[in-house]
């Protein structure tokens, strides 16, 4: 990060737990003052007030599924000035496509594309306007190709990444710099919901170590993949054949949530 003043943050659909919230402590931790945004109020309160010393803290509980949702994050944006937004929304569903509702689906597509649109757009304006700052959007290993068992999840991920990319070709020529940044299998309050295997917290990823290089990556290039084992892992999969890259990944993740 170049920009040192303090300025408002955003962790959009998120920042109540997770890699969202991971952010949060290393903004404040730098001294930063915060707007988190986060569709749990309850959630969002008990994050904000674990941040303890920094700068200001201010929160907007907004769903970003909702139709109106880019009326309403404007809104909350009034008053602060923001230099660095990060959009960490994510609906992730787990299983078969076919065995899912069709509306849950829907509703996993509104937050994690839908949800991350607005919340482009609405940030991206700002930044524009103010003619310098970042933005960062959260993907995902899984969007790199077609992942079986969470097909829709990786769809939307890879919209998110492709989004990311186009932007931060727009936003340059604004003095505003945007990463996508891809993150593997992460100890997150929300990955541990559905059930992984593995009970050891470091087999997976450090929330706290993806927020970091997420902020460290802004300035190098539009795709920055979290973790060193992922980085090794998806340039090894890079010299396969598409069709053995979709197998591979999809025969991972079967055995990450496959029940005994």
């Amino acid at each position: 990060m170049t920009d040192t003043e303090a300025r408002a943050f955003l962790a959009a659909y998120g920042a109540g737990q997770g890699i969202g919230l991971a952010f949060a402590r290393a903004l404040a931790a730098r001294g930063l003052d915060l707007l988190l945004v986060d569709v749990d109020g309850e959630r969002l309160a008990a994050a904000a007030g674990s941040l303890g010393a920094g700068g200001k803290v201010a929160t907007a509980c907004i769903d970003l599924a909702a139709t109106d949702a880019g009326d309403v994050l404007a809104r909350a944006l009034a008053g602060h000035e923001i230099g660095l937004g990060v959009v960490t929304a994510v609906r992730s569903l787990v299983g078969p496509f076919l065995d899912e509702r069709l509306e849950a689906l829907a509703a996993s597509v509104d937050v994690n594309c839908r949800g991350v649109l607005v919340a482009a757009h609405v940030l991206g304006r700002a930044l524009r306007d103010r003619g310098r700052g970042g933005l960062i959007l959260l993907s995902s290993l899984a969007g790199l190709q077609g992942t079986g068992g969470v097909a829709a999840y990786a769809a939307a991920k890879a919209f998110d990444a492709v989004l990311a990319e186009s932007l931060w070709w727009e936003l340059a020529p604004h003095g505003v710099d945007v990463v996508a940044l891809l993150a593997g299998a992460t100890d997150t309050p929300g990955f541990r919901a559905h059930g992984p295997r593995s009970d050891d917290p470091m087999a997976f990823g450090s929330a706290d170590a993806v927020a970091e290089e997420g902020l460290a990556a802004l300035g190098h290039g539009p795709r920055a993949i979290a973790g060193e084992a992922n980085r090794r892992t998806v340039a090894a999969l890079a010299r396969l054949p598409r069709d053995e890259i979709v197998r591979l990944t999809s025969e991972g993740t079967r055995r990450l949530y496959e029940r005994d």
